[in-house]
């Protein structure tokens, strides 16, 4: 098994406001839009925000504002290997207090989306509000602050990995959100003012604040297990690398 480091090609943070000033679920349904949603505002380095956001205004109606944070990985340095597991590292920012249960889903359908513009809003929607996940729920976040660093580390699950492997030797490659878990991705229903459930998200294009992915893979081959070992724990047989063998003994 090999273990390669893989840093964010592109990345940014996108925000759509609700266009609507009444009752929470029409100012969140509003906020959080469709396939078909422009954001509002964009930042593409520096400190950018995931999450949602529920204020009431002056009249006593509500704003919401949701929040989305997207990265790009190109993983075809690693070539004809299987990938058999991923896990992103994504740094928190400083820009704000760690509050609000996340999720890491598919995005632009693995595809890069360069430069993060107003239109990519919508990148983590399949159809009208259909998103695939590519982990669990996860309940903590961890922010730049006080000397941390902010590292946040998430198993992506088999949906993901068999994405990234299909895309062949030369077009391995993921692009990932970040959004929260509750009223983004699991659309709940909103009975009460939730308040800021914002978490800070770092852009770094160098240095040790980049997002990143560690890709464990293995070279393709015999798959089988020899002599009662599994297959994974074999790089050789009599000195021929597994990935030159396709029978051992006519199997």
């Amino acid at each position: 098994m090999a273990v390669t480091t893989i840093y964010a090609g592109s990345r940014g943070t996108v925000r759509h406001i609700s266009a609507v000033e009444g009752e929470l679920e029409d100012a969140w349904n509003d906020a959080r839009g469709s396939n078909t949603t422009t954001g509002n505002t964009v930042v593409s380095s520096g400190n950018g925000q995931m999450g949602a956001d529920m204020q009431t205004t002056r009249g006593g109606d509500f704003q919401a504002y949701c929040n989305r944070a997207y990265f790009y990985f190109d993983i075809s340095e690693i070539g004809a290997d299987d990938i058999t597991a991923i896990s992103a590292t994504i740094i928190g920012g400083s820009n704000s207090a760690a509050e609000g249960d996340w999720i890491v889903a598919r995005a632009n359908s693995d595809n890069d989306f360069g430069t993060i513009a107003t239109s990519d809003f919508p990148l983590v929607f399949n159809g009208t509000t259909a998103m695939t996940s590519y982990s669990s729920e996860v309940s903590t976040w961890n922010p730049n602050f006080g000397g941390n660093l902010g590292v946040n580390t998430v198993a992506l699950n088999a949906t993901a990995v068999s994405n990234a492997n299909s895309g062949g030797a030369s077009a391995q490659e993921l692009c990932i959100g970040l959004l929260n878990y509750t009223y983004d991705y699991g659309n709940s229903e909103v009975e009460s003012n939730f308040g800021q459930l914002i978490n800070g998200v770092a852009l770094a294009s160098s240095g040790t604040g980049r997002a990143l992915l560690t890709v464990t893979h293995q070279a393709s081959g015999y798959s089988n297990n020899v002599n009662g070992i599994e297959s994974s724990s074999i790089d050789e047989v009599n000195n021929i690398g597994i990935a030159s063998i396709s029978k051992i003994l006519g199997v």
